[in-house]
């Protein structure tokens, strides 16, 4: 009878632990997608929902000048920011603050 317990308990555990990781991967998925693409000397960024572009940003957003990110890694973090944004339901913009804190290189030449 012990052995019988002892398989349910382990059973109902591993069942358990089976749901929450499907939950959790399956929550933490997006249905957008991010690419970097290459503009003029630097980096920009397209955000896609369900294939359908609905962001694209040739420049560093919050800033005078147009000028694109310096890198792909500078590019890749304003645009899973603006994801996070979306999902969130908040509007997507980029305020300078927020470049600074992501530490986005403003001036390639440097």
């Amino acid at each position: 009878m012990k052995n019988i317990l002892k398989f349910a308990f382990g059973f109902g555990l591993i069942a358990i632990i089976v749901v929450i990781f499907y939950q959790t991967s399956t929550e933490s998925s997006s249905d957008y997608s991010t690419r970097i693409y290459t503009v003029n000397s630097g980096f920009g960024y397209e955000i896609s929902l369900h294939n359908k572009i609905l962001i694209k940003q040739d420049n560093i957003p919050a800033i005078q000048n147009e000028i694109p990110f310096c890198n792909e890694d500078d590019a890749n973090k304003i645009a899973a920011l603006v994801i996070d944004k979306l999902e969130r339901k908040v509007a997507p913009t980029i305020s300078k603050i927020e470049l600074q804190e992501n530490k986005i290189v403003l001036n390639c030449l440097n």
